[in-house]
């Protein structure tokens, strides 16, 4: 077998899949990049050849972009690259200039960070530009505080059990699960009927002690019938779930609000979220024990505490267990 070659694709191919993808729109993505539609087409298709693989569903009855399992892996990858090169220069233009910085060093889990901090910490930055945030990743509740000098920690926490929050800790968000598929794969007006979920495959997440992201407890719920049981796709780690499911794979159980970005793009919609449920779990901030402080933490916990009680727009239908 030949050698994989190994150079990097054009910066400017990788921003326009980076924007198409997020903006679910060539015309969008041409506007923001401030080239022409015909600009942008042409550096994706140059992207797909490079890379031998399709990145995006566009066109036909597709309505918005949308990537595919490849082009949702390596989006995640852009993105973070993307983010580390605007802070690179941004650090530079600012220290030419002579400004103070300030640097913070987060860490949460993948999907936390995917899903929910990722974009946050792009708008805060935005607001506060002498503000630098480095994000890392734990595993296991247990983040590196002293090898990456974490500040400030994003941890799942639970009511009951070994993950409990500790006295200090800065109530972020609850979750709550609610089904969720591509807008492509279950048509507007079938997104109420449980039939549905005869039809299409389930995808679930390997999450410990959460009962509301198990098939066999929404099964009932959705009044099917053991005869209905169907054994669920396994997957792990939400993120990966939700690019299964916004590539049309089948239908999951999203974790709100981790899945709000997701929801009010349009990438994913909601079924009968009227039946919603509450999770086991919840996320708190804990900062790192004798910090010395100054004002760029308490201003990035401030901002992600407001970002935590926000909720997304199909909160607002009211559900069986709100109204019980």
């Amino acid at each position: 077998m030949a050698d994989l070659p190994n150079h990097t694709p054009p910066l400017a191919a990788l921003r326009a899949f980076e924007a198409v993808a997020r903006l679910g729109s060539l015309s969008r993505a041409a506007a923001e990049l401030n080239v022409t539609k015909s600009a942008v087409s042409h550096q994706l298709r140059a992207l797909e050849a490079d890379l031998g693989v399709s990145l995006l569903r566009r066109g036909g009855t597709v309505r918005r972009a949308e990537t595919t399992d490849a082009g949702a892996n390596l989006l995640i990858s852009v993105q973070q690259a993307l983010t580390l090169l605007e802070t690179a220069c941004r650090n530079v233009r600012a220290t030419a200039r002579g400004r103070r910085r300030y640097t913070l060093n987060v860490s949460a889990n993948p999907s936390l960070a995917a899903l929910w901090l990722a974009p946050r910490i792009g708008r805060f930055i935005e607001l506060h530009p002498d503000i630098d945030v480095q994000v890392y990743l734990h595993a296991s509740q247990d983040p590196a505080w002293k090898s990456q000098d974490i500040d400030l920690a994003f941890l799942h926490v639970r009511a009951v059990g070994p993950h409990l929050a500790a006295a200090g800790d800065i109530p972020l968000m609850t979750e709550t699960v609610v089904p969720v598929c591509s807008p492509a794969l279950i048509g507007a007006a079938d997104r109420d009927d449980p039939r549905i979920f005869l039809r299409h495959r389930w995808l679930e997440e390997k999450h410990i002690d959460s009962p509301e992201t198990d098939w066999r407890t929404w099964s009932p719920r959705l009044g099917l019938a053991e005869a209905d049981w169907q054994e669920p796709m396994l997957l792990s780690g939400l993120s990966t779930v939700v690019a299964a499911a916004a590539a049309g794979v089948g239908i999951a159980l999203g974790r709100a609000p981790l899945i709000d970005e997701d929801l009010a793009s349009g990438r994913l919609v909601a079924l009968m979220p009227q039946l919603r449920m509450p999770g086991s779990w919840g996320y708190v901030m804990r900062l790192q024990a004798n910090r010395p402080m100054d004002a760029s933490l308490p201003a990035l916990v401030e901002f992600l505490a407001e970002e935590g009680r926000s909720t997304g727009a199909w909160h607002t239908r009211p559900s069986i267990t709100d109204a019980a």
